[in-house]
């Protein structure tokens, strides 16, 4: 009997200590973080295309045959190379030009004679005419008195005339002659000039892009020699819409961002602003020059730019990412555990835009307002809390 009685006594304690634990409430220990406000940037992001600052074609003006180029460690320049300004890049073989030039300037001397014979002529006729007009002047005295006769008078009258035509004669020879060695001077300078562009010459300091010639091939007009890049300033060159247009001013500084060049910040200014859209994309070409004296950023690389609007957007509320959680009641909507005298309370909200590690939140939320930073999933609403520093 005292044994029966032993065992309902442990049976009766162990449910009252069952009843016991269930009825304790699980409080949750969370991590929590206040409802900020945060300013974002009015801002546009875009795309841009490094050029070069300027680029040129190089073309020989005449034809011959190429007998020297520039050389840089014992080689002829390849795409990379830097080369001076005023550099020789190539030479064409200068024997034709230095023909051509002997040619034009015996033709100019041979002229300079015939203008001298001119004008040797010129002063004897003017010497003739000198006389005729003197004999002339005093027939004419003679017959006025009576010393003379009509004829004698028309005979000196004759030779004056064609003494005059013949010093009218010998001034246009002597025009002809003048204009003769104009052409003879031109043809002189036009040789000169070919014999010079016999050698081709750097506009300014550049970086070769492309060579296309060789020692001993035929070069001229029609094919470029070589292409240059003037790379110590550069171009960001990007389009923007008309809304932003209006806001573009040439001098504007901007900050470049360079994919390939992570550690690097690069500061341009803007240079040139397009005033037609493009047609296909309606877009308005910018160009950005930056400064490269250190020579980082090459034409073709990819960077980008953000583009601050004037007006500033208004303050927005923001919570970390890991707050935002799915809503159990609403799979396709968002909700947050907001703790509210230490009690977890599910709140819909409707978010927006990201900034970093925080979330915009558009409805739902108040600044201030505490909200389970991370492991909402695992706190049901309505449970108990304990807030952790």
């Amino acid at each position: 009997m005292k044994r029966v009685l032993l065992i309902t006594s442990v049976i009766a304690l162990a449910a009252c200590q069952h009843k016991a634990i269930q009825n304790e409430k699980t409080v949750t220990p969370v991590k929590v973080a206040a409802v900020g406000m945060y300013q974002p940037k009015n801002a546009s992001r875009y795309s841009a295309t490094i050029l070069p600052g300027r680029q040129v074609s190089l073309a020989f003006r005449v034809s011959g045959f190429v007998t020297g180029m520039y050389q840089t460690r014992g080689r002829g320049l390849e795409a990379g190379d830097m080369v001076p300004a005023g550099a020789v890049l190539a030479r064409l073989r200068q024997d034709d030009y230095k023909l051509s030039m002997a040619q034009a300037g015996s033709q100019l001397e041979s002229v300079r004679e015939s203008h001298k014979s001119a004008a040797a002529q010129l002063a004897q006729v003017q010497a003739s005419l000198a006389k005729a007009e003197a004999d002339f002047g005093r027939a004419q005295i003679l017959f006025d008195s009576k010393s003379l006769v009509r004829p004698d008078l028309d005979s000196a009258r004759a030779q004056r005339d064609v003494a005059l035509a013949q010093v009218n004669a010998a001034r246009a020879q002597l025009d002809v002659v003048a204009a003769n060695i104009r052409n003879a001077e031109a043809s002189v300078n036009v040789a000169k000039l070919a014999q010079h562009d016999t050698a081709l010459v750097a506009p300014f300091a550049a970086t070769v892009v492309q060579r296309n010639i060789e020692i001993g091939m035929l070069a001229g007009p029609s094919q470029a020699a070589y292409s240059l890049a003037d790379i110590n300033t550069v171009k960001a060159a990007f389009g923007v819409p008309d809304t932003v247009l209006v806001q573009v001013k040439p001098g504007r500084a901007i900050a470049i961002e360079v994919e390939a060049l992570p550690d690097h910040e690069f500061r341009g200014t803007v240079s040139a602003v397009a005033s037609v859209a493009d047609s296909d994309t309606r877009l308005f070409q910018i160009e950005v020059a930056i400064p490269n004296s250190r020579m980082l950023l090459k034409p073709g690389m990819i960077a980008s730019l953000t583009w601050e609007d004037s007006t500033p957007a208004p303050p927005v509320p923001v919570v970390p990412l890991g707050a935002v959680v799915r809503d159990r009641n609403n799979p396709d909507g968002f909700a947050v555990m907001v703790v509210e005298n230490k009690v977890a309370r599910s709140r819909k909200v409707a978010l927006g835009p990201t900034f970093g590690e925080r979330l915009a939140v558009t409805s739902g939320l108040k600044p201030g307002e505490l909200v389970i930073r991370a492991g909402g999933t695992l706190v049901n609403d309505g449970e108990s809390v304990e807030v952790l520093p």
